[in-house]
């Protein structure tokens, strides 16, 4: 038994849950269809009812959030130099803002 200051737990506990868990999720995953035909219309992609547009398939799986966050990325693309030590400058520049900020407040 391990005793933190937010409770105890017990590694053997953990480990039987963890085996049970996992035997459960293993029967249940034997209880699948065993054999898949891969020429039907079970095996297209679901794209809200749609049929999927050919050109964009499966060509980039970050497609949508790059596009909603298309303004915000071609901004830092304009900042970033991709110098490692830029990076580094502003990291120690951020930590000492943040340093500054918690000690004299």
């Amino acid at each position: 038994m391990i005793v933190t200051g937010l409770g105890s737990w017990s590694p053997l506990i953990f480990l039987l849950c963890f085996a049970t868990i996992s035997i459960i999720v293993f029967f249940i995953r034997c209880l699948g269809e065993k054999e898949c035909i891969k020429e039907k219309e079970k095996t297209v992609l679901f794209f809200s009812g749609n049929p999927p547009p050919i050109e964009n398939r499966a060509t980039n799986i970050y497609w949508g959030f790059f596009e909603a966050m298309g303004r915000y990325y071609r901004r830092m693309k304009r900042i970033h130099s991709g110098v490692v030590n830029d990076y580094v400058y502003w990291f120690v520049f951020v930590v000492v803002v943040i340093m500054c900020v918690v000690i004299f407040l």
